[in-house]
């Protein structure tokens, strides 16, 4: 996953990522329904239809800092293109149909806060498209308002 900060008001603040979000290895047995796969801020992950999980993924964690202690600091996901991409062409993609993250965070003492983010893939349904073994990014974009 690909993602881009917003951060409004403070130009010192800094966001981080830690661990991008990552849907993980995934098994496409059939694809004459769309089937969906979700990993959600707690960690769970749950599929639906003709997708297994090879190897599981895991929640994008971000982390905020340089801003003020005990600050509240709204946060939203937003997604900037729905398609991915991959280098094999002629692939199908996946379409980002949800993204989940808390509604805002709190600072710490030191003026750092974590960001969590979920989301939800689903598959196109083409019963004679293929999904072809190589890695499929999205973009999406991870704002911050104060």
């Amino acid at each position: 996953m690909s993602v881009f900060f917003l951060c409004n008001a403070n130009s010192f603040a800094a966001v981080t990522e830690v661990e991008e979000l990552s849907f993980g290895t995934l098994a496409i047995l059939k694809n004459n329904v769309a089937s969906q796969i979700t990993i959600h801020t707690n960690s769970q992950i749950n599929f639906t239809n003709h997708i297994r999980v090879l190897v599981p993924g895991h929640r994008g964690e971000y982390l905020l800092s340089s801003y003020a202690p005990f600050t509240e600091l709204f946060t939203s996901a937003n997604i900037l293109l729905t398609e991915t991409s991959s280098s094999a062409s002629p692939s199908e993609q996946f379409t980002l149909i949800s993204l989940d993250t808390a509604p805002s965070v709190t600072t710490d003492a030191n003026g750092t806060a974590t960001v969590y983010i979920g989301g939800t893939i689903q598959t196109s349904g083409n019963a004679s498209g293929i999904y072809y073994d190589t890695a499929y990014f999205v973009t999406f974009e991870l704002a911050i308002n104060f």
